[in-house]
């Protein structure tokens, strides 16, 4: 039992780096092409994608090192560490840049401006 146990963390642990390594590079590739402006067009065809390429990016790293803690690899939880690592830098620099392209807040209404007919909806009034 002790045998099987310990090949089938191995081929999981492979499993996981081959998917982190080639599957989510590709997904990140098809949903850049998906996206791709043709003609003038604006599409969004690859966002699921990129929500697949994140979800993998991120989840599949997370996996690996919880598995290979707790079976103490130690070269497995290094890479996977290192990898998780990478996810969450890339993720904060994505979360910064559309914190600083968010755009600003709609103006509210300067003064108060009591209507004819109608009751009073003046803050304080």
């Amino acid at each position: 039992m002790g045998e099987f146990r310990e090949v089938a963390v191995s081929a999981l642990l492979a499993l996981a780096a081959v998917g982190w390594l080639v599957v989510v590079p590709f997904l990140v590739l098809q949903g850049a092409l998906a996206n791709l402006p043709v003609f003038g067009t604006s599409a969004h065809g690859g966002d699921g994608y990129l929500t697949w390429a994140a979800w993998l990016g991120a989840g599949l790293p997370l996996v690996g090192v919880v598995v290979s803690a707790t079976t103490r690899r130690r070269g497995w939880t290094w890479f996977f560490g290192s990898c998780l690592a990478l996810a969450a830098a890339v993720a904060a620099l994505n979360w910064a840049d559309e914190l600083r392209h968010r755009p600003p807040p709609p103006p509210g209404p300067r003064h108060c401006v009591e209507r004819s007919g109608g009751g009073n909806d003046c803050p304080g009034g």
